[in-house]
């Protein structure tokens, strides 16, 4: 369930998700990070991932917010400019 953003009147910015699924193997579809990259970025203080769980069951879904990871992302690339 990944919800998106919808387009700009002139339709000139492409659609972006509030959240997206950490990905099962190699990098996301967005930025290219793995799953280890982003809980060492949550561990780190770098971001907040959300998780979602059924009460009673032992697994869920973790989820990615996407404006606050690409946003550390321009904040890393000001940094080294």
């Amino acid at each position: 369930m990944i919800r998106s953003r919808t387009a700009t009147a002139s339709g000139d910015q492409p659609r972006q998700p509030v959240t997206f699924r950490l990905p099962k193997t190699g990098g996301d579809p967005y930025f290219g990070l793995g799953r280890s990259y982003y809980y060492e970025g949550e561990k780190q203080g770098y971001w907040r991932l959300i998780r979602i769980r059924q009460r009673g069951k032992l697994r869920g879904v973790t989820l990615v917010p996407y404006d606050v990871v690409a946003a550390f992302i321009r904040s890393q690339g000001r940094a080294e400019a």
